[in-house]
């Protein structure tokens, strides 16, 4: 029998500037979910990228005074920098330059062109030049501003060809039944505010810039950047390609897909990029998630406002782990989550600090005390916080399967809180003072279990700090898998070292 299969994206994301903490944010809960399947026996594929074609780019350049090209070269290193200090486990990184992708799309382009859904025409619209995206008048306020970026909208005429959106009004109803899009709020914004409100069909080509990839059919139009972006997603896998096996793999019926998207662009990816897809007669993804804002002092986070995070600053200050810690447990998904530095720290030190860091410390220096390291092996599997971490695998598992991330590391917070209660409440100091030595040993036991099962549920999130939490408890990583956990099959090793592995932040 053939692996699961597991493919996970993020949007690619435009080089116009410096990253934010946004995009650690999109690209860390897809290597979390990544992280999990690959622990869930899954053969898994994780792209992300840059989009480095447009208008934008191209006056960038011009005022660098070098080539679009060069300009795009340089802010993709800084990408893939952080991506290396966030230890992201991406398989691949597209970039809309990729001389693979830039024929694909004319390709792509042409196919669509030939079955009918393409025609030129005339674009006349209001236009936000900063987010590169034709508006309705629902996107912007009564100043005639994008309600995204509140930059004024501008007219707009232009020579173009069209994508025939407005054939797939019921193609869309039908789809948006299917629950492909989360969370709910999101739908019905994206159907009220589009889909059943006048869907106009989509301008996909224009001439009035040049930093863009041509069309065979008229090289003087170049593809506008949802036609070029949105596609990076088959390009990269090797779609109409002589190398097309990690299409037909990932992209085949049985793999489970999953993009990960900002909610400011979701209109594209749940609206015409499910009709890009039907008009090459490809399945749809499973699973689009619309995750928030990052609000800081309830403002979105904006360079004009000034109130922008830089990630790597943050990394460096604070590690890797911390951040992919706050960006799982305490922005959620489903609603705008919220970013200040001293919500940061009370987090870590709440979470990390004192409640797993704290607890790890005091049972490995109490099994090393009492037990010179190594637990004698007992018989603990009726005792209520032993059932309880069973149940917490189980709750973990079923929140990550619905790609719940914050609600599935709350459990493991939940647990660790059990354990440290438990500690409280059975006082090993005193049964060792007693010479209860077997309860001791009872006591131990089921917290050694416990906090194994709360550093496994937490390997794709605290990538650095995973080895040593196992190490503390006296295991070895490769022992460490749900089925040994569930079953109990975990061979313990005499604990020498002990560690302080988060240091409350003063």
């Amino acid at each position: 029998m053939s692996k699961k299969t597991f493919y996970v994206s993020t949007p690619i994301y435009y080089p116009s500037g410096k990253l934010h903490i946004g995009h650690a944010y999109t690209t860390t809960l897809a290597d979390i979910l990544k992280r999990y399947k690959k622990e869930m026996g899954y053969e898994t594929f994780f792209l992300t990228g840059s989009d480095e074609h447009g208008q934008k780019i191209e006056q960038k350049a011009e005022e660098s005074k070098v080539s679009p090209q060069e300009y795009v070269d340089e802010m993709v290193l800084g990408f893939k920098e952080l991506w290396r200090l966030l230890d992201i486990s991406n398989d691949k990184f597209i970039r809309t330059t990729d001389s693979y992708h830039v024929e694909t799309v004319k390709k792509i382009f042409t196919e669509i062109y030939k079955k009918g859904f393409i025609y030129p025409s005339i674009y006349e619209g209001k236009y936000c030049k900063s987010c590169e995206e034709f508006l309705t008048k629902e996107q912007m306020n009564e100043k005639g501003e994008h309600l995204v970026c509140l930059k004024e909208a501008t007219n707009f005429k232009e020579e173009t060809y069209m994508l025939k959106v407005s054939n797939f009004v019921n193609y869309l109803n039908e789809i948006f039944e299917t629950n492909f899009l989360e969370p709910e709020n999101r739908k019905k914004e994206m159907l009220n505010n589009f889909v059943n409100n006048n869907l106009e069909d989509l301008s996909i080509t224009r001439i009035s810039f040049t930093w863009g990839i041509p069309i065979n059919e008229n090289p003087k139009h170049i593809v506008y950047v949802w036609l070029d972006a949105l596609t990076n997603y088959i390009t990269a896998l090797g779609y109409m390609q002589k190398d097309d096996n990690l299409f037909k793999k990932f992209w085949s019926k049985d793999t489970e897909i999953v993009q990960l998207v900002g909610k400011e662009i979701t209109r594209f990816h749940s609206i015409y990029w499910p009709i890009i897809l039907k008009t090459l007669d490809l399945r749809m993804p499973d699973k689009l998630l619309s995750h928030g804002w990052i609000l800081s002092n309830n403002n979105k986070m904006s360079k004009s406002i000034g109130n922008v995070v830089d990630p790597i600053e943050l990394i460096k200050k604070y590690s890797s782990d911390a951040l992919r810690f706050y960006i799982a447990n305490d922005l959620p998904m489903n609603r705008d989550g919220s970013f200040t530095e001293e919500l940061f720290v009370e987090s870590f030190n709440t979470n990390l600090a004192n409640n797993f860091g704290n607890l790890i410390s005091r049972v490995s220096q109490m099994i090393i005390k009492y037990f010179d390291g190594l637990l004698k092996a007992t018989d603990i599997e009726n005792h209520a916080l032993v059932k309880e971490g069973i149940k917490t695998i189980e709750s973990y598992q079923k929140l990550m399967n619905q790609y719940n991330i914050s609600e599935a590391t709350s459990k493991i917070i939940k647990l660790g809180q059990e354990c440290n209660k438990f500690i409280e409440d059975s006082k090993p100091w005193v049964l060792a003072k007693e010479n209860k030595i077997d309860e001791l040993n009872n006591v131990l036991t089921i917290l050694q279990r416990n906090i194994l099962i709360i550093s496994y549920l937490l390997k794709p999130i605290l990538v650095k700090k995973y080895s040593q939490m196992i190490e503390q408890m006296g295991v070895d990583e490769e022992q460490v898998t749900f089925d040994n956990l569930l079953k109990n099959k975990i061979k313990y090793n005499k604990i020498t070292n002990k560690l302080v592995l988060f240091e409350r932040i003063k």
